[in-house]
């Protein structure tokens, strides 16, 4: 059996039923697969390591049901699970509208608590005339590490997003954001929106990385946006500042802290909200498992 958009009948009823319960969030149970089923069973397939086609075939169906099953034998042990309806389970990711500009993304997937977070942000931000772009959020557990793609990442976790990384410190007078030098490695980054504030901001760029060029513009504080819900911004690589890559600047990236406990919450702990040790064996985050927040990791 295959189910896809445009299905319809008591298979595809049965088929929200379950991505419901799972924590998906398909619409209504209608026996119609619409978009929001495909982008429900896009996130299962995703999560499970499934190639994400939006498509319930044979191995997606035999996925979901033993994703069911799971529920019902209660594998997970209740301090590495969320429980929502008197279910308890793994936290689901879902799947985020956002504005596509230049070679960016219109969608990308949080961890569901952050995402319902995040999405206050976006739509503060759209309200008031601006744009939020995106160059991802979650990582594969089998992402390659490499100097700009840290172990540790809160981008594992379903708890980091990154703007476009080309929606600033490219041309000021046009971008989306404005990113300004605070000093310490950090930076500040300013939405254009048609209902901001109109202000003059130092904008930094590429070429002149602790900024040097006036630009004046209808502007929201986007950093002070984000972190008003638990977001934080990173400071830039070193090396960055020494003409390393671009790729350093990390203007772009907002993590979720809140419910972290400094010096208690692991790096294992989160992950295992997300993920069952099956899924997490032999990967480069599990190795890193024992890392301990704002201890040696950060």
């Amino acid at each position: 059996m295959i189910l896809k958009e445009g299905s319809q009948g008591k298979a595809v009823r049965e088929l929200q039923k379950i991505l419901k319960r799972l924590g998906y969030a398909p619409g209504s149970a209608d026996g119609k697969f619409g978009v929001k089923t495909e982008d429900a069973v896009i996130a299962f397939q995703e999560a499970e390591g499934l190639y994400a086609d939006g498509i319930a075939g044979p191995i997606t169906l035999r996925a979901l049901e033993e994703a069911s099953a799971r529920l019902d034998t209660d594998l997970f042990a209740p301090d590495e699970t969320w429980r929502r309806d008197g279910i308890t389970r793994l936290l689901p990711f879902m799947r985020i509208a956002v504005d596509r500009y230049d070679d960016g993304y219109d969608r990308f997937f949080l961890r569901a608590d952050v995402a319902e977070t995040f999405t206050r942000v976006r739509d503060a931000v759209r309200a008031a005339g601006g744009i939020v772009t995106s160059s991802g959020a979650r990582r594969a557990l089998d992402t390659p590490v490499n100097p700009n793609r840290s172990a540790t990442s809160f981008h594992y976790l379903g708890r980091a997003l990154d703007l476009y990384v080309w929606s600033a410190m490219v041309n000021p007078q046009s971008d989306p954001y404005v990113a300004v030098y605070e000093g310490d490695r950090r930076y500040r980054v300013f939405a254009r929106t048609s209902a901001g504030e109109t202000i003059t901001l130092n904008a930094a760029t590429y070429d002149k990385r602790e900024g040097d060029k006036q630009v004046k513009g209808q502007f929201t504080d986007l950093t002070a946006a984000f972190e008003a819900e638990g977001f934080k911004g990173i400071r830039a690589r070193k090396a960055f500042f020494r003409g390393g890559s671009k790729l350093g600047a990390e203007w772009w990236h907002f993590q979720y802290e809140e419910g972290l406990i400094p010096e208690v919450t692991t790096f294992g702990g989160e992950l295992l909200r997300i993920y069952s040790k099956e899924q997490l064996e032999g990967t480069p985050p599990w190795r890193h498992r024992d890392r301990v927040f704002k201890v040696d990791w950060f």
